[in-house]
């Protein structure tokens, strides 16, 4: 497939003046800076499926202003690694660690979309460390955010949950679709449809690789819009209203397909007492792109003039942006004598240890947060008739421990359906977080899971059933089994009541079985408690429910 030269740079747009690299828990990240590099900091913040150069004409018109304006490229996106886990937490503490790396002081941040999401939760919890906010068509609302992967839906279908299953089943090698560079061109203009084209074309050259076979989007492909997880997107407007620092929210009028489609009556009773709103009328969601110089007005008078000097001036790298090196691969076969078998769950590879052989249905056990498998089969599941296996979830046991942390229960639950797809139908026994897996794996695949048993073990509470006050991990050791992050990420991750309970009703309705849930665990936190009111959902002592689930009764 061949192109002809790349058009000529878009009108007003300028390459970034240095490139370097930020570390976030062993993660690389691209970043990017525009203006004098002894200036000031100011922070940028892209939307998802987007990349720093967007920023291309708009950055350089408030390095004007006298900033040095500071974007990087989030996880999977850009010239940044690609994660073997990504979460909303996690993009947050990239953000972070790109802070960090400029100094102790506080700083302005723009951020636009997702971008404006991540910033408003890093300004909830470091408000020492933003000295003003503007958020560009980021505003919470009540629908979900279209460009925030993976996340932020609590209204399953089951279809819904089995593609996105099998997408994170197909990932591993996955590369993004070629295309020539108006094709690419045309793609990204079914996303933003207002922007011309050859503002599309332009973004091609400089946020996709040019391949033997064409033209490819640098963006992971593991990642994809849309998901399902406990998030409602009404929890951030819990934290807009107490911002202290001075904030500035900018909507575009128009609604287009990447927007949040929040309204000024929507927005306005959850700003902060200080906070001011802009609207644009006949601009869409990316109203940086469509006015980019009266954006940049707006915020430059907004923040005021830089300060004289930056409280530190870093030392950066400039140049070009080099690759990070790929992983090292996670060999996929069986171990000695059979009793480990290696299976790849998109990057991470997984540990499945055979504990001990039977005839029928293969009983697969879950562990707890922070736990591993057993090395042999334990004295409670003695009854079971058939093979017993046991899954090392990701960053637990023999399974890897990927760089940069996001651990989510919906990702780990990817791990389990991989196990799944190696075994065929079983039934699971999880204990803790393992239990919660279970519920999960049960309402998502009802017709692999043949009866789920929930037991005792650590992780069983999570983090509660709804938001607290915004918090950021930061600065974990790397290269440990348990993973730190994962001990913390998952003792916090929240939890819904209603949210479990969606998935112990489709396990139900849809498993065909008379026990597809049983229930052996005293402690309840509010999540199992729900579970508890299906009609079909069974509980009692676990050897009962090891013998039920058993005889299939």
């Amino acid at each position: 497939m061949v192109d002809p030269e790349p058009p000529p740079a878009y009108p007003g747009a300028f390459s970034p003046d240095r490139q370097r690299r930020v570390l976030s828990a062993g993660l690389s990240l691209a970043v990017h800076e525009w203006g004098e590099p002894d200036a000031p900091p100011l922070m940028l913040a892209h939307g998802g499926f987007d990349f720093a150069r967007t920023f291309e004409v708009f950055a350089p018109l408030l390095a004007a202003g006298g900033w040095r304006v500071v974007a990087w490229d989030h996880r999977g996106h850009g010239d940044s690694e690609h994660a073997a886990l990504t979460s909303w937490d996690a993009d947050v503490r990239d953000a972070a660690s790109v802070l960090n790396d400029l100094g102790p002081g506080p700083v302005p941040m723009v951020g636009h979309s997702k971008g404006g999401g991540l910033l408003l939760r890093l300004a909830a919890a470091w408000p020492h460390r933003v000295s003003a906010l503007v958020n560009i068509d980021g505003l919470p609302s009540r629908r979900r955010t279209p460009d925030v992967a993976d996340t932020e839906r609590s209204r399953l279908l089951a279809t819904d949950l089995g593609a996105w299953l099998d997408h994170r089943r197909r990932t591993a090698t996955a590369e993004r679709r070629p295309g020539t560079l108006d094709e690419l061109a045309a793609r990204r203009g079914r996303m933003n449809p207002r922007l011309d084209n050859e503002w599309l074309r332009h973004l091609v050259t400089v946020g996709a690789r040019h391949d033997q076979d064409g033209w490819r989007w640098k963006l992971d492909p593991s990642l994809r819009m849309g998901g399902f997880g406990p998030w409602r997107p009404e929890w951030s407007l819990h934290w807009l209203p107490g911002l202290p620092m001075p904030f500035l929210g900018l909507l575009g009028l128009e609604q287009e397909p990447m927007g949040w489609g929040t309204t000024p009556d929507g927005a306005r009773p959850w700003l902060p007492r200080h906070g001011l709103l802009e609207t644009f009328e006949g601009v869409g969601h990316f109203v940086h792109i469509e006015q980019p110089g009266a954006v940049a007005d707006l915020i430059l008078s907004f923040v005021g003039p830089p300060p004289e000097r930056p409280s530190r001036t870093p030392p950066h790298a400039s140049g070009s942006v080099p690759s990070p090196a790929p992983a090292a691969p996670f060999e996929v076969g069986a171990g000695q004598n059979g009793e480990l078998v290696q299976l790849r769950h998109n990057r991470v590879g997984l540990a499945l240890h055979r504990l001990r052989d039977g005839e029928g249905t293969p009983l697969l056990m879950l562990h707890g947060l922070g736990g591993r498998t057993p090395s042999a089969a334990p004295d409670d599941v003695a009854t079971w008739p058939g093979p017993v296996y046991g899954l090392d979830l990701t960053g637990h046991g023999a399974s890897d421990t990927p760089a940069g942390g996001g651990y989510t229960a919906e990702v780990l639950l990817g791990d389990v359906d991989t196990a799944l797809a190696h075994l065929g139908p079983a039934t699971l026994l999880g204990r803790g977080l393992g239990a919660y897996l279970a519920l999960l794996v049960a309402g998502a695949r009802p017709e692999l899971v043949r009866g789920a048993l929930l037991d005792d073990g650590p992780g069983l509470d999570g983090g509660g059933p709804g938001p607290g006050s915004p918090v950021i991990l930061h600065a974990l050791p790397a290269n440990a089994s348990p993973d730190p992050w994962a001990l913390l990420e998952l003792a916090s991750d929240v939890r819904p009541p209603d949210y479990a309970l969606s998935f112990a009703r489709q396990a139900v309705h849809l498993a065909g079985l008379a026990v597809p849930v049983w229930v052996a665990a005293r402690a309840r936190p509010p999540w199992l408690e729900a579970v508890l009111t299906e009609p079909g959902v069974e509980v009692g002592p676990f050897d009962e429910g090891l013998a039920a689930l058993a005889s299939g009764r």
